[in-house]
């Protein structure tokens, strides 16, 4: 599935970062040395730059108050023509009425609008909308019920995202060869909690599937971020070409399911190790602790009889999370650690 884009410790990003400026968060990301760079998101220019109201455009009933900084979705007892209309757009293939726009995401058009510029076609370009489960999860209507909890609102949402999706990927796809979607994802690290038991794993693998699909038809490949830990097996059931984890200390729960692992990497699957830390821990963090890091890992997945090899050729290299809560200095350490991790994993690895 995903070749010799996504092999052997190339490295991507998470989307957000910590600049106000779209300008310079291109060059940024452009001038990093990243193998497959990524538009960045800039939730410090505004609310809706934020992962939930950056998607909401398109969505039936979807309001936006900026000062109070909420949104939601005014959803009325009578929708069947709004409906009507909505699932319209999305059978005619409608891809504009899902445009994520320059107000929401100045980061997306800067950094098209450079690659074009420069008169260069990069192998691959990574994108990202909000996964159908943390959106449904995290709107909410007029009375503050997730959307997820109105099954007719949960397949509106997973519609929309997948036309987002589907919207984006086709957008990236004229200035690259291979365009690469996340959803992220970062409510399925409560997958399993008292808080979301009616969250099924039938849900998950449904919803995400639906977005997969719409990417995969217009030619891009499928990866999946989650923040923390979760049913890591599950997920990997899904029709996603990469897997991107939080790896950056021991609690890294990934060597727990090797079965579907194997299985996963067997039929094309990469594993992004998000071995660089974004939190505050990247202020002790070294070359030799990320590397030692990885090691430690990779000797936990060897130990459950995976070979060198077969790990470095499904390993891509990225933080371990979006980096937009850290400060401006913080950020370009974390992108030196991860260049620095890629030269001493294809040399020492």
């Amino acid at each position: 599935m995903t070749g010799e884009i996504l092999s052997n410790g190339a490295t991507t990003v998470i989307g957000s970062l910590p600049f106000e400026d779209a300008d310079e968060a291109v060059r940024f990301v452009l001038e990093g040395d990243i193998d497959v760079p990524c538009w960045p998101q800039l939730p410090a220019r505004g609310f809706v730059e934020g992962m939930i109201p950056q998607c909401g455009e398109g969505l039936p009933f979807f309001e936006i108050d900026e000062a109070e900084k909420r949104a939601w979705c005014e959803v009325p007892e009578d929708r069947a023509d709004a409906l009507t209309d909505f699932y319209q757009k999305v059978m005619d293939l409608d891809v504009d009425a899902f445009a994520i726009s320059r107000r929401c995401a100045a980061g997306l058009y800067r950094f098209i609008e450079s690659i074009r510029e420069s008169g260069q076609q990069p192998p691959c370009v990574k994108g990202q909308v909000t996964g159908p489960i943390t959106m449904s999860l995290g709107l909410t209507d007029q009375n503050r019920q997730a959307l997820f909890h109105d099954p007719e609102m949960r397949d509106v949402v997973v519609s929309a995202i997948a036309m987002k999706a589907r919207w984006q990927t086709r957008l990236l796809g004229r200035y690259c060869e291979k365009p690469l979607m996340f959803l992220d994802e970062p409510v399925m690290a409560g997958f399993g909690t008292s808080a979301y038991l009616s969250l099924k794993a039938e849900h998950v693998i449904d919803m995400c599937n639906t977005c997969v699909a719409a990417i995969h038809e217009e030619g891009g490949l499928a990866g999946v971020h989650c923040c923390s830990n979760t049913d890591w097996g599950m997920i990997m059931s899904a029709d996603f070409d990469v897997l991107n984890f939080e790896a950056m200390d021991s609690g890294c729960a990934i060597s727990l399911y090797p079965d579907a692992v194997r299985r996963f990497i067997g039929r094309g699957g990469a594993l992004a190790w998000g071995v660089v830390p974004t939190t505050d821990a990247i202020d002790a963090a070294s070359e030799e602790s990320v590397v030692a890091r990885l090691r430690e890992e990779f000797d936990r997945m060897e130990a459950k009889g995976f070979t060198r090899d077969e790990l470095k050729r499904s390993c891509v290299l990225t933080p371990s999370c979006g980096a937009a809560g850290l400060s401006v200095e913080q950020c370009r350490k974390v992108f030196r650690l991860l260049i620095t991790l890629k030269t001493r994993f294809q040399r020492d690895f």
